[in-house]
């Protein structure tokens, strides 16, 4: 079952003016998902519990909790919960036209960069993450006053926001909050034991990692390890593995020199039409495909 409130209007195309920004809220149960939509909005989308999947233009990427994904308007988009969670968040939506008539040519270059940054995860922590979750809820309330002063000064400084985000995270897709030479790939609220976990995953992506050797690294029953480690990451111990080793992948793929079977072996599976799988639903492309898409941005 899906729930959607909306805090304001939709925007001011249809038959008559309404206000150009919206914030609604929508809860997904496990395996849900919305129609289709295609409009004239740039949306921010805030995954805050659960887990979901996010397809823009045909490209699905799965999104955890505590992430912002953009949406570019007129993008074919359709927002699902992932099967097995249900999926909590708010979109705020507002139309590029109306910010374009006041903002300044930082805040619309900072929209381009976000753009470009289209259905990757964006994790919110820290500081930064904690401004950006208030100024969500200053937008709603200020969309439910209909504040159309407050609402620009709010939507900008999320823009700048954002674009900062986007420019420090090196490659933020799903759970890889760092790149996979990082030490903490996400963030262990402050946990040593699930910092020596997630180091000792990065340094042995080649190898096999059973959930017993991983709960033995933290100290803890295997049983109790899961669920602490799915609380934390927001996904299972075997999904969070096959997502650093598709991360892992993916650098290697840069390489033209380096076959793909190489690839698959180095970076853990032992089947390559696992890895193909695995890859596919992780990037939303197989690896030839991701191969042959760096190549030709690079050529280009």
């Amino acid at each position: 079952m899906s729930v959607s409130t909306a805090a304001s209007g939709s925007g001011r195309h249809g038959a008559q003016a309404v206000f150009p920004v919206r914030v609604t809220r929508h809860w997904l149960s496990s395996g849900t998902m919305q129609q289709p939509q295609d409009h004239p909005f740039f949306a921010f989308c805030f995954f805050q519990s659960g887990r979901g999947r996010l397809t823009v233009d045909g490209r699905s990427r799965l999104v955890p909790a505590h992430t912002v994904s953009l949406i570019p308007a007129h993008c074919k988009h359709q927002l699902a919960a992932d099967s097995g969670w249900a999926c909590g968040l708010q979109v705020l939506q507002f139309e590029t036209e109306w910010l374009a008539e006041v903002a300044e040519p930082a805040i619309l270059a900072s929209l381009d960069r976000l753009t470009k940054a289209a259905i990757e995860p964006i994790p919110l922590r820290g500081a930064a993450g904690r401004q950006i979750t208030a100024q969500l809820v200053a937008a709603s309330q200020a969309s439910t006053r209909r504040d159309a002063s407050a609402c620009r000064a709010i939507v900008t400084d999320l823009c700048y926001r954002l674009a900062q985000l986007v420019a420090s995270t090196p490659a933020p897709a799903l759970v890889e909050h760092r790149s996979a030479r990082s030490a903490a790939p996400i963030s262990t609220q402050g946990r040593p034991e699930l910092d020596r976990v997630l180091q000792f995953i990065e340094n042995n992506l080649s190898k096999p990692i059973s959930r017993q050797e991983l709960a033995r690294q933290a100290a803890f029953a295997p049983s109790y390890f899961s669920a602490l480690f799915r609380e934390a990451t927001g996904t299972t111990i075997p999904e969070y593995i096959n997502i650093r080793r598709v991360h892992r992948a993916k650098e290697l793929l840069r390489q033209p020199e380096t076959r793909v079977s190489t690839v698959c072996y180095a970076v853990g599976f032992r089947d390559l039409s696992n890895f193909n799988r695995v890859f596919k639903r992780v990037v939303g492309c197989t690896p030839r495909e991701f191969r042959e898409a760096e190549l030709n941005a690079n050529n280009q």
